[in-house]
């Protein structure tokens, strides 16, 4: 069920988008609704890989925050150019993964 949601945004931006929608003939609404998702996704895997970074999530818990097995994660590790952080208890926890 969707569920209205008020954002205030710079005009002109409003206004590069408004026009972007209608030269590829999209549904504003719509397509608001996928930025929003993809951005929202993107943001909450950088601040969750970030704690992962400082120590504060383990690899399992980072792994069930984000829905990734092992290899998904270690992939995305990859990807990121970031190092593997783990310690004696993350392997000891990862037999659960």
């Amino acid at each position: 069920m969707l569920k209205p949601a008020t954002v205030r945004i710079p005009e002109e931006f409003l206004k590069e988008i408004t026009s972007f929608v209608k030269d590829m003939r999209l549904d504003k609404s719509a397509y608001l609704r996928e930025i929003l998702q993809k951005g929202f996704e993107e943001d909450r895997q950088e601040r969750l890989l970030a704690k992962y970074r400082t120590g504060d999530l383990s690899v399992e818990e980072t792994c069930r925050l984000l829905g990734l097995n092992m290899w998904d994660f270690l992939l995305l590790l990859k990807k990121r150019n970031m190092a593997l952080n783990v310690n004696l208890e993350d392997w000891l926890n990862s037999v659960e993964l």
